[in-house]
């Protein structure tokens, strides 16, 4: 069973955070999530991530990368569309992984703004990198349709 890690937050502000969408990894910090599970990568992307992605100026230019998986959706695949949900290492009211946790979980500080911004950082990074979430998924990505309303 998993064990969170002591240090991590648990006021209500960081708690909802962790219970509306999992935060962004950054290219390889995902594998080193995994070995801090003690785990392959392959096991790992299969158990606990998904694939997200970010609209790009224009839609249909989709960046994709790597986040938790939502509790309740398949791991291993891409998220629905519009996907929110409590992410998969919130446990406890803790985070499971809290020593690797994902760079966009690492800069969230008690409400702080500066989501959006961050958001593209992050999407901007894994634009040189989408032939490895191919790799992961073993095949093309495909970001589902937005649905509205």
């Amino acid at each position: 069973m998993l064990k969170p890690e002591q240090q991590s937050c648990t006021c209500s502000v960081c708690s909802g955070a962790c219970s509306y969408k999992p935060g962004w990894f950054l290219p390889g910090e995902a594998e080193k999530a995994a070995k801090f599970m003690k785990m392959s990568f392959q096991k790992f992307f299969k158990e606990y991530l998904a694939v997200d992605w970010w609209n790009g100026p224009e839609y249909g230019q989709e960046t994709f990368l790597l986040t938790p998986a939502i509790v309740g959706h398949p791991a291993g695949g891409e998220y629905p569309s519009m996907p929110t949900g409590v992410c998969v290492f919130f446990k406890d009211n803790r985070c499971v992984i809290h020593a690797a946790k994902p760079f966009e979980c690492q800069m969230y500080w008690h409400g702080e703004t500066g989501a959006k911004t961050r958001h593209k950082e992050v999407a901007e990074a894994w634009k040189e990198h989408q032939e490895d979430i191919a790799k992961f998924l073993k095949r093309k990505p495909v970001a589902p349709e937005p649905t509205w309303g």
